[in-house]
């Protein structure tokens, strides 16, 4: 039990803290996207689901499964080392076309597997999708004239959660 709050209260901060960011530095990057929540603030959450573009949680993850199993034509048996990409799975072209897009309209954003899926599902989902919104709302309400001020987007790093170092936002920039 002990191990299990403690990955919760880590990964409610960090990745919390990573869903942010990365989804301000995607509406910076894409400024006819901030206008669109800018107007319509329901649309915000197709802006926090962006972290199917650039997941906060580790890329991949590795498993064995308890038994053999078929996945399209590979045979995988039990014991069998497995690593799963969660970047290639979040732009599987049957699933979004056009997936390097950022669009907040995405009507199927949802779909992705940032959370996971099946027994290790994400316990914290809800509360993960529902505490990005407060802050993002707060900073679009409070300064909806602020501007990125970086002219080169900075580097998404991190081995276990992935964001941006900096964000530097000037408040208050003229229209």
């Amino acid at each position: 039990m002990a191990s299990n709050v403690a990955v919760l209260m880590f990964g409610g901060i960090e990745t919390t803290e990573a869903m942010i960011t990365n989804a301000l530095l995607h509406l910076f990057r894409h400024p006819a996207q901030l206008t669109l929540v800018r107007d319509d603030v329901d649309l915000l959450d197709g802006a926090i689901e962006s972290h199917r573009a650039s997941n906060p949680a580790p890329p991949s993850w590795t498993a064995t499964p308890p038994g053999t199993t078929v996945l399209g034509p590979a045979a995988i048996r039990r014991g069998d080392l497995v690593t799963v990409s969660l970047t290639g799975a979040n732009r599987h072209l049957a699933v979004f076309p056009d997936p390097d897009r950022f669009d907040v309209r995405r009507e199927n954003a949802r779909l992705q597997l940032a959370f996971a899926h099946g027994p290790h599902h994400c316990l914290a989902e809800r509360l993960a999708r529902l505490e990005p919104a407060s802050p993002s709302t707060a900073s679009s309400n409070a300064c909806p004239d602020c501007a990125w001020t970086r002219t080169t987007p900075p580097l998404c790093g991190g081995l276990v959660f992935r964001k941006p170092s900096a964000l530097h936002v000037l408040w208050d920039a003229p229209a």
